[in-house]
């Protein structure tokens, strides 16, 4: 009976037991088998190309492959380490302290070369896996950088295009789930589970790679001429908006874009704002034509200097008193007579018109983080700001904000939204909401186009001259404000400018072109004209765009 008892207590005990781990602790313990045998691997899709308009290619996804590894089933770690740092490269301590982990899966290395993963295979290191995959390139390098940006490694985009557009071009992860054993090899028979990764959308970009590249060069080599701090260039078609070329300086490789400087990621044209200086002129000219205040023709007697709210305000180079018609003060950049223009419209006249050209809001450019500039409303005006406002101090501007303004002198009056995307390839078709808005009247567009002709033919914007073409814009030399939390202006720092569209008379290409800080020279007629010539010389002969018929100016003052 003693002997019949232990038994039956023995089997009660083993029986509760059983129930406690088959029934009780199952489902806990089944999962925890299931996730050991069972690799569950995401699949990535494809990223989209991305093309200039012209069809080349400007980023692309290059089959690749990751490396993988089952710690456990690795006997000779060390050895392994050695291994795979002599096929892929690598420094080998850290594949080692990968191999060491306490984990059934361990990524060893992401989006490797081919033939470098095809060589560490052909070693038949126990316990490493493969898996395609692809990797992002950008056959130009620096060529558009800060346009395109540059994805991570999981393919999700980190800035630029890449980022704006990352839904169009990313496609949908694939899973995989197999199961494996303790070396992660695949069971005979076990449960497969594959979802297959849909590849991303292929876009085509407004850029003109030829354009683009043309436009660095000259960027690049203006920056370097000048001793300045950095640049920047825009090249728009005015009549819609669509941006053939964007460059800023210094630039970085995408491909490495971990080796660069955070500042080289940079747009300037669309994240940097600037004191826009003269090139604003243009704009309150336009307005008090527009408002049928002042005709080209009409004259001012000019004194040297101008008292506004407590301020005096000078010339850029001293001069006499002089009669000067409102051509004679765009084309001589003349401090004084635009600030007699801007008096006649008043400081409700002139926010409203520098509001109609887009100064108080974001141009809506297909691109992330783009600011606006700071246009302050009236209640905010100090009693010189009237004054200043119409040279372009005390307000800001980005530089595509400035090439918007200025497309609606270009385009008979009407603002365009500028942009990079010109259609996509597949099935969604979407892109940026291209609105027009009138600023000025076509009369007043008109008009000023020749005076802006006249400020190349006879004025200070004489360096941007291309032959055969006539060229309208505005040089601009704009002091910096200080950044130490003091009022006023940083001595001895400008941005040069020039701003200027062609052929005068027919539109096609709208340039912006500003450089920063320069040190051998200040001017914008000596410092950002010359490139703002050699980038439009190339883009009319590379546009076979014809030379348009000349355009007459009004009378000419005795200007320097």
């Amino acid at each position: 009976m003693w002997l019949l008892s232990l038994l039956l207590a023995m089997l009660v005990a083993v029986g509760g037991r059983l129930i406690y781990i088959q029934v009780v602790k199952g489902p806990e313990y089944a999962a925890a088998a299931t996730e050991q045998r069972t690799r569950d691997i995401t699949i990535s899709p494809e990223r989209g190309f991305i093309f200039d308009r012209e069809g080349e290619v400007l980023a692309e996804s290059m089959e690749a492959r990751t490396i993988y590894a089952v710690p456990d089933a690795v006997a000779d770690k060390a050895g392994a380490a050695e291994m795979i740092a002599s096929a892929i490269g690598g420094d080998p301590a850290s594949y080692e302290e990968k191999l060491s982990r306490d984990t059934g899966f361990v990524y060893i290395a992401r989006k490797v070369d081919v033939a470098l993963a095809d060589t560490l295979r052909e070693h038949e290191v126990e316990g490493l896996g493969f898996i395609e995959d692809s990797r992002r390139v950008y056959p130009s390098n620096e060529l558009a950088c800060q346009v395109l940006g540059f994805v991570g490694v999981d393919d999700e985009g980190l800035s630029g295009l890449e980022l704006y557009y990352d839904d169009l071009l990313a496609g949908t992860p694939g899973r995989l789930i197999a199961e494996r054993d303790n070396r992660g090899r695949p069971i005979p028979g076990g449960v497969t589970y594959e979802e297959e990764a849909v590849d991303g959308q292929d876009i085509v970009l407004t850029i003109d790679k030829d354009i683009q590249y043309q436009a660095q060069v000259a960027l690049a080599e203006a920056v370097e001429e000048w001793g300045a701090k950095a640049g920047s260039v825009i090249v728009m078609d005015p009549r819609n908006g669509e941006i053939l070329a964007m460059a800023s300086v210094p630039q970085f490789n995408p491909n490495r874009f971990s080796e660069a400087a955070g500042e080289a990621y940079r747009a300037r044209s669309i994240v940097d704002t600037y004191e826009p200086g003269s090139t604003i002129k243009s704009l309150t000219a336009a307005a008090v034509i527009d408002a049928g205040l002042h005709s080209p023709d009409s004259t001012f007697e000019l004194p040297p200097t101008i008292e506004a709210g407590g301020r005096t305000i000078h010339e850029s180079h001293e001069r006499e008193t002089v009669t000067w018609s409102l051509t004679d003060i765009v084309t001589q950049s003349s401090n004084v007579g635009a600030v007699k223009l801007g008096l006649t419209l008043g400081e409700d006249g002139l926010y409203d018109y520098f509001a109609r050209f887009g100064l108080t809001a974001v141009t809506g450019v297909d691109y992330p983080g783009e600011v606006k500039g700071w246009l302050p409303t009236t209640d905010q005006w100090s009693p010189s700001s009237l004054a200043t406002i119409t040279f372009g101090q005390g307000i800001s501007v980005t530089p595509l904000q400035l090439a918007r303004a200025l497309s609606a002198i270009a385009n008979d009056g009407y603002l365009v939204t500028p942009h990079f995307l010109k259609e996509t390839r597949g099935e969604v078709e979407e892109g940026p909401v291209l609105e027009t808005e009138r600023a000025i009247n076509a009369e007043t567009a008109e008009a000023m186009r020749v005076v802006l002709a006249d400020v190349v033919n006879e004025g200070t914007g004489a360096a941007a001259a291309v032959p055969g073409y006539q060229v309208a814009g505005k040089t601009g030399t704009a002091q910096k404000a200080r950044t130490d939390g003091v009022a006023g202006y940083a001595k001895g720092k400008y941005v040069a400018s020039f701003s200027g569209f062609l052929p005068a008379d027919d539109p096609r290409v709208l340039i912006i072109v500003n450089i920063d800080e320069p040190s051998e020279a200040i001017y914008g007629g000596t410092v950002a004209a010359p490139t703002f010539a050699r980038i439009a010389a190339y883009c009319v002969d590379h546009l076979k765009i014809p030379p348009g018929s000349p355009v007459t100016g009004a009378s000419q003052g005795d200007g320097q």
